[in-house]
């Protein structure tokens, strides 16, 4: 899946033009910055064609983004996406890379304010102790982003929300988008196991934060997948039952969510076995019944 990127150091090319933060996302820049830590807003050029990641001569801390992004599985994740984080611990504290795919820009400019609030959000858990898998030196970093942001994405909508931060409606536009391309398909080929956790957590992601109500194609949604993707259904569905029981808004049991998604996503691309049982301590559920005939949280 991933094809190996060339990372260019310029040193002659002039900067990309940075228009200011919004109010609300100054505020909570400043908020995140006040614990001590610093967070670092970058536009990077990629290119397609030739896979080449230029990161701007005067991006701040330049020195230790460069060798992150060197790393051809993360950067195989970074050009497509529309936006990412990146956490780094420095000498005097963390740093959170806010990273914009400036080769994708069509697709988000007019709604970079709500795709930064939710980039934002995850550097604001960071921070807060609630923190994804570590991806550096990963040779396939997509299993913990995956597992990162399936977990973190429960704590970053209500959070967005809080704060009158419009996210939705950009969201929907792109399942929109996604679910067009995929009727457009013809039979999927043999999937990489990138690929299919990419589209677990997709998937995961609809079925927790949307419904017929909110989003008019929402069964479609759902329809299509099992229908293209059913090795993937049990998974999602194990996972959707799972996480609506836990509160992961405690830090402990967001650990433990977070371990066990982790675990899961492991056992379904193929990364190890699915264990019988679990192992450490089981995740405290709102509900005292066995959720799952595997065991895994009983």
């Amino acid at each position: 899946m991933f094809s190996c990127l060339s990372l260019l150091l310029l040193t002659a090319q002039a900067p990309l033009a940075a228009p200011p933060l919004s109010e609300r996302l100054e505020t909570w820049k400043r908020e995140i910055e006040q614990r001590g830590e610093q967070l670092v807003v970058v536009r990077i050029e990629t290119d397609p064609e030739t896979s080449q990641v230029r990161i701007p001569p005067d991006t701040p801390r330049r020195a230790l983004l460069a060798p992150l992004l060197a790393s051809p599985g993360l950067a195989g994740q970074f050009v497509q996406t529309h936006a990412m984080t990146l956490n780094q611990q420095a000498m005097e504290g963390r740093i959170h890379f806010v990273l914009l795919n400036m080769a994708r820009a069509a697709e988000f400019k007019d709604a970079e304010e709500p795709l930064l609030a939710h980039e934002f959000g995850h550097a604001w858990l960071d921070a807060l102790g609630f923190r994804a898998p570590d991806v550096t030196g990963e040779a396939q970093p997509c299993l913990a982003i995956q597992a990162g942001d399936i977990v973190q994405h429960i704590l970053i909508r209500g959070e967005l929300e809080r704060r009158g931060f419009v996210f939705r409606d950009y969201w929907i536009r792109n399942l929109d988008q996604a679910l067009d391309a995929l009727k457009k398909e013809g039979a999927p080929g043999a999937a990489g196991a990138c690929d299919s956790l990419a589209r677990i957590a997709l998937w995961t992601d609809v079925r927790l934060a949307l419904s017929a109500d909110s989003w008019s194609r929402y069964g479609e949604f759902d329809q299509a997948f099992r229908r293209r993707f059913p090795d993937l259904a049990e998974t999602v569905d194990e996972l959707v039952t799972v996480l609506k029981a836990v509160d992961v808004t405690a830090l402990e049991r967001f650990r433990r969510a977070l371990a066990y998604v982790h675990r899961r996503l492991e056992a379904t691309a193929g990364m190890e076995d699915r264990p019988a049982a679990p192992e450490g301590p089981r995740i405290p559920l709102k509900t005292k019944a066995c959720l799952m005939p595997s065991g895994w949280l009983c």
